[in-house]
């Protein structure tokens, strides 16, 4: 679906008029609509599509699709998730903590993880938060959804402003991490292939050319 998708957008721009002026669109599924069509239900993509389209097109084309940054899984930190304190263990509405191990090689590869967490900063088709701004969490209702326990129910937000973004942690139990650093109150603007961390989870912030060169790189893996 998402290489038939891709083909008619191709299409598309290929037999517009260059004069003509494309209208300003009504809404933010409006603009990014092509994208938004094939987002699954957390707003994943995959990336064996995408690299496929890398392989097959140029640069400009595939920045053209993708158009917004992306974030791609790059590793689970290794911890334990336990229950907050005073609060019944089979509470399952709750955020769990989460500790990291503090041995040395705590992180763990996400390289097979990789091929289901490529997020672009796109809302879906029917998207319940705000317009500019890309929420983050456990649950239905948000952008980006992490099914998680360590993962509080509205994490973290991405802020977009005139083209540049901005991440905040949204109050979550587990902290936002930018380059190894907690957020405190503050947002902080992101700069491409800036490492965020959720709780437990890193993603690399990369513009659409950085993804698309990303992808240009990987390697298919060998079969099992």
């Amino acid at each position: 679906m998402l290489g038939r998708t891709f083909a008619l957008f191709k299409k598309q721009k290929k037999n517009e008029a260059p004069a003509a002026a494309s209208p300003k669109p009504k809404s933010e599924g409006a603009l990014f609509g092509r994208l938004a069509k094939i987002l699954s239900a957390s707003g994943r993509v995959s990336l064996a599509a995408l690299r496929k389209m890398a392989r097959e097109d140029e640069a400009e084309a595939f920045v053209q699709f993708v158009h917004r940054p992306v974030l791609v899984g790059s590793a689970v930190k290794a911890g334990i998730i336990s229950s907050q304190s005073g609060m019944a263990s089979d509470e399952l509405n709750s955020t769990q903590i989460f500790e990291p191990s503090k041995s040395m090689g705590s992180s763990i590869s996400a390289s097979e993880g990789l091929k289901h967490a490529i997020y672009p900063l796109v809302k879906g088709e029917y998207p319940a938060t705000p317009r500019g701004s890309f929420y983050i969490g456990r649950i239905n209702g948000n952008d980006m959804i992490m099914p998680d326990y360590a993962i509080s129910k509205r994490h973290a937000i991405i802020d977009i402003e005139d083209g540049a973004y901005y991440l905040r942690d949204a109050g979550s139990t587990n902290g936002t991490k930018i380059n190894g650093s907690r957020l405190g109150k503050k947002r902080v603007k992101l700069k491409d292939k800036d490492v965020i961390a959720f709780a437990r989870y890193e993603f690399t912030f990369l513009y659409p050319k950085s993804l698309y060169n990303m992808l240009r790189e990987v390697k298919d893996q060998p079969p099992s």
